[in-house]
This record gives C-alpha cells, sequence and structure tokens, in this order.
C-alpha cells in the first residue's frame, strides 16, 4: 500500500484457500520456472503428534505445496507436480540453491525425525542468469546486496540473503529467471558498503562472480 501499510491479500491471491487445511513452517518465494515471476513453496508439519484425535480433518504428516504465481497477484495450487511434492511427512524447513548448477532453483527440506527430503527442479524453464558476489569492502559473501537486472524492459530485484526457514540456510548465489531472455543488459549492484556497480550486456545461462569494485 505504501506509507508503511500492508494490506492482507492472501484471500485475493488464491493463497488462503490451497493452505487452510496445512500447518505452514518452513516459506520462501523462488522463480521455479525462471519466468521472472516469484512463486511460492510451503513446506508444511503439525506441531501436535495426536492432532487427529481432536480434529478428524487435522494431519500430524503433511505434504508441501507449491503455489505458481501467474501474474497479476494471483498463485495456483501446482502441488502435483512431480512425487517430490506427494511426500507425506513433517516438515520444517526449506532452504533453496541450485544444487546441480543446472540454472533452476532446488529445496532442501528437513523434517523433524525424518530423513531431509531433497526436490531436484528439473523444470523446462526460460533463461537465466546467476550471480556470485564477493564483498571487498562490504563483508566477503556480499550479504545484504541488492541486485536490479534489466532485460526486455523488465526489472528484476533481489537481495543476497542466506536466512531461509527454520534451521535452513539458502545458497549465496542469486539466480534470475529471465523468460524468454538470454541476455541481462543491465545489472545493478549496491553493494552493502553503499558503492554501486553496473554490468552491463551479460550472456545468460552462465553464472558469474563479480568481484566488489573499489578502484571508485
Amino acid at each position: 500500500m505504501g506509507g508503511g501499510f500492508f494490506a492482507d491479500a492472501t484471500v485475493a491471491a488464491g493463497i488462503t484457500r490451497a493452505s487452510m487445511a496445512f500447518l505452514g513452517f518452513g516459506t520462501g518465494f523462488f522463480d521455479c520456472d525462471n519466468d521472472g515471476d516469484l512463486d511460492l513453496f510451503v513446506a508444511n508439519g503439525h506441531v501436535y503428534d495426536n492432532v487427529e484425535k481432536v480434529d478428524r480433518a487435522a494431519a500430524y504428516a503433511q505434504r508441501n505445496q507449491l503455489l505458481e504465481n501467474v501474474g497479476e497477484g494471483i498463485f495456483v495450487d501446482r502441488s502435483d507436480r512431480g512425487p517430490g511434492l506427494a511426500l507425506v511427512q513433517v516438515s520444517r524447513g526449506a532452504a533453496f540453491g541450485d544444487i546441480d548448477s543446472d540454472g533452476d532453483l532446488d529445496i532442501a527440506v528437513n523434517n523433524s525425525n525424518e530423513r531431509p527430503a531433497l526436490l531436484r527442479n528439473d523444470a523446462d524453464g526460460g533463461g537465466w542468469l546467476g550471480l556470485r558476489l564477493r564483498g571487498v569492502v562490504s563483508n566477503r559473501d556480499a550479504i545484504g546486496a541488492r541486485i536490479a537486472l534489466t532485460t526486455g524492459g523488465r526489472t528484476l530485484v533481489r537481495e543476497v540473503r542466506r536466512n531461509a526457514s527454520y534451521l535452513s540456510s539458502n545458497d549465496p548465489r542469486v539466480l534470475f529467471g529471465l523468460g524468454n531472455a538470454e541476455v541481462a543488459e543491465r545489472v545493478e549492484i549496491r553493494w552493502p558498503s553503499g558503492a554501486v556497480q553496473v554490468v552491463e550486456n551479460l550472456p545468460g545461462r552462465q553464472y558469474v562472480a563479480i568481484e566488489e569494485d573499489t578502484s571508485r
């Protein structure tokens, strides 16, 4: 809304109906199909192991959810995409990262008293560009840096953040889905030190390491 105010849009976004029957723990926005929009993953699991005795509609172990951003602020439940999302477990945290460096984000889910689940993303998505920032004046991992990538008249903004949900830490690399584009026309990095650095015309479908420029 602006001015420091927020409005509850979960009903209008389609999230309320999709999530009402679950108890979400680990949540994270990520681009599951590299179209440039942020989708939502929710790791579910109840807190009471005997909840079925008091609520027949509830369950201790639950399946996790993938809600796809289809535009205009609307999310659609796509939890039927692959056997990994059909697992019924007591999930707690979710960490996001490209474990096989193939250009899409995978998910590691930690579960209560169970083995973790590794959900590998093999989606046939669009173009992508991954960035690994290294601070010099800023902290080495560039935590807190803000990156604005522009291509095709569209600007995507991401931050370097390691924190995720319960007992989880994300990939330090930042992955941008480029949709139909294959080149990032402009990448502007605002480092934690306050310095601003611009790189232009970066070809997609690769990971690029960028070191903080201290010459200015």
